[in-house]
């Protein structure tokens, strides 16, 4: 019974030390293939590989070297994000007569540096734009969105800019929010706002 026992033992740990080679060879081919994508230039898919690549075996010394190079790739693409969303925009109102609003609002305008968004109003007889809010740009940490780029406004809205390269248009679209350590997403009915480039 004694030897049946150790004969079991010897084919379990076989069997879970190839399961072990395995898990570790498809880690290290995952990190090779986020590897050449990123010298391909597509950083975010080379994050999301590197994300899943650390995923398999997070102890593993590759893991570290994944999570490290997809930090620093976060970096880039963030930083790549502001630079295209520099700039000052003017709102385009979806529908409806900006002379008949009652508050005498005609105008909505975000201007974006590197560090902060800033939000205008123009209202009716003013001689200058109103500024009404500033957010720092911070960017969401959600694991799940695999975007990195959505931005985390002070009152854990978050939200997604985008340009579209055919119409040249800012896309501020709302995503979702933070509550405490989690992150909800809005299927259907968020809120979405058009801007175009002021010269």
């Amino acid at each position: 019974m004694k030897r049946y026992l150790l004969i079991l033992l010897i084919i379990f740990a076989k069997k879970a030390t190839a399961q072990d080679s395995d898990r570790s060879d498809y880690q290290r081919q995952l990190f090779e293939l986020a590897i050449s994508t990123c010298k391909s230039g597509d950083y975010l898919e080379a994050i999301r590989t590197f994300s899943i690549s650390n995923t398999i075996n997070p102890k593993a010394k590759i893991a570290k070297f994944a999570l490290k190079k997809a930090d620093s790739l976060k970096s880039i693409l963030r930083q790549n994000k502001i630079n295209k969303l520099i700039g000052r925009w003017k709102w385009i109102p979806k529908e409806g007569n900006w002379a008949l609003r009652d508050d005498g609002l005609v105008g909505k305008m975000i201007t974006i540096d590197p560090e902060n968004i800033l939000f205008f109003d123009l209202y009716r007889n003013s001689k200058q734009w109103e500024l009404v809010q500033t957010e720092k740009i911070e960017f969401s940490e959600n694991p799940e969105s695999y975007s990195f780029t959505n931005i985390l406004y002070a009152n854990n809205q978050v939200w997604d800019y985008n340009i579209h390269n055919d119409t040249v248009e800012l896309t501020a679209f709302y995503i979702g929010e933070k509550i405490e350590d989690n992150y909800t997403d809005l299927v259907c009915g968020n809120q979405k706002l058009i801007y175009f480039k002021l010269q």
